[in-house]
């Protein structure tokens, strides 16, 4: 294998071979994983949501691909989010995500600090 085609592999991610959608459940595909971050894609079908949620011990970043939706940044508030806005979960601030448009929504998240990360359901 080339040096080129090793640095492919391991460094570049096409994100239209990586989403996989299912019309039962909101799907997490992982592309990447360290000690140190993960990288998923997000694909979520018209009504699917990812449930509020904390992580104590990683800041959680996700970059809107792909659709709109509505973003949830606590347990009172809604934000519209669409393609092109990137949201940005703290340690112990509160998150989640729902589809609420009519087309498929798509974000990219990546978690970066101790991993494993924690969860805190809501």
């Amino acid at each position: 294998m080339s040096n080129i085609q090793r640095i492919m592999e391991e460094r570049v991610f096409e994100i239209d071979k990586i989403a996989k959608f299912d019309p039962e459940k909101p799907q997490k595909n992982y592309f990447y994983e360290t000690d140190k971050t993960v990288g998923a894609v997000w694909c979520l079908e018209p009504g699917q949501e990812v449930y509020l949620h904390s992580h104590s011990n990683v800041d959680d970043m996700w970059v809107c691909m792909e659709g709109t939706g509505t973003y949830f940044p606590d347990l009172e508030n809604e934000i519209q989010i669409s393609k092109g806005m990137v949201i940005l979960a703290k340690p112990n601030q509160i998150h989640g995500m729902r589809n609420t448009g009519k087309d498929r929504f798509l974000f990219v998240g990546f978690a970066a600090g101790s991993l494993p990360m924690d969860i805190t359901r809501y």
